[in-house]
């Protein structure tokens, strides 16, 4: 199988670069493969003549895309649309990486595939409107998700290390809830995706539930570190862009497409701690 990477130096990049190795990846440099230029997604995807095409490259800083709209609404949404005509161009398989936040966050159980979304910030409603770009392509995997860290990266995970290294007391919300998922852990389930050929709008997170305040406790448990750690509220600290206040994901479409490989989400936290590199 060969796969193009969009987004080659984030995160989950990195992941899907150790675990698909059995492939024949192409993770271009993002000045080549520029998600801003419908010339260069179709230059790209002509050239390398992919089977599946992996779109991680996204505006994911939450808070700035409040203020920078415009550009959010081009990488986050255009630019799909640009890729998915590449690959219907080739009948390419499309997965497109998206969001709890396509949910407002009201909810009481893990949100299902069809339960109406209502996104409450630029980012959720951009990231939105990449799904339905993305569906334009006649073979198309989206992947929700959500939380997502690893032991690399700019992410939760290393900002509070990061934090308790400076010996800095920590207050964390525990209003907002969700479910930390690793990089490591969705580039298998994305691998087994695409090798068995999923197709449609499937909920890709780690197994379980917790707040920012207990993933924080989590990390700091596992690592055996011992800090001043309090929980706050989401109003004690305003930001541009609002949070879902709940955005668990059902994972019971994923089980029933099979095989599920997203583990609990305490399971996954262990293995990044004991096992930093892939």
């Amino acid at each position: 199988m060969r796969a193009l990477v969009t987004g080659a130096s984030g995160q989950l990049a990195h992941a899907i670069r150790q675990i698909w190795g059995e492939h024949d990846l192409i993770l271009p440099e993002e000045s080549v493969l520029d998600l801003g230029r419908q010339a260069a997604i179709q230059s790209v995807v002509a050239d390398v003549r992919p089977d599946v095409v992996v779109n991680c490259g996204a505006f994911t800083q939450v808070d700035r895309c409040e203020a920078e709209a415009e550009l959010a609404s081009l990488i986050n949404a255009t630019a799909v649309g640009w890729l998915a005509e590449a690959c219907e161009a080739r009948k390419a398989l499309l997965i497109q990486i998206s969001t709890d936040y396509v949910f407002d966050g009201t909810g009481t159980r893990p949100y299902r595939e069809e339960d109406p979304t209502n996104p409450v910030s630029v980012y959720g409603r951009t990231k939105l409107e990449g799904e339905r770009q993305a569906a334009r392509c006649s073979r198309h995997l989206i992947a929700r998700t959500s939380w997502l860290y690893d032991a690399w990266g700019k992410n939760f995970l290393n900002t509070m290390l990061n934090a308790a290294a400076q010996g800095r007391a920590l207050r964390v919300v525990d209003d907002q809830r969700g479910a930390p998922t690793t990089c490591r852990a969705l580039a298998r389930q994305l691998k087994v995706a695409a090798e068995e050929g999923w197709q449609g709008l499937v909920h890709t997170t780690c197994a379980g539930e917790t707040t920012w305040h207990g993933f924080a406790r989590a990390i700091f448990e596992a690592k055996g570190l011992s800090v001043d750690l309090n929980p706050c509220g989401t109003a004690d600290y305003p930001t541009p862009a609002q949070r879902p206040a709940y955005s668990v994901l059902s994972g019971d479409r994923r089980r029933s497409l099979g095989p599920d490989l997203m583990p609990e989400w305490q399971d996954a936290l262990r293995e990044v701690i004991q096992q930093p590199a892939l």
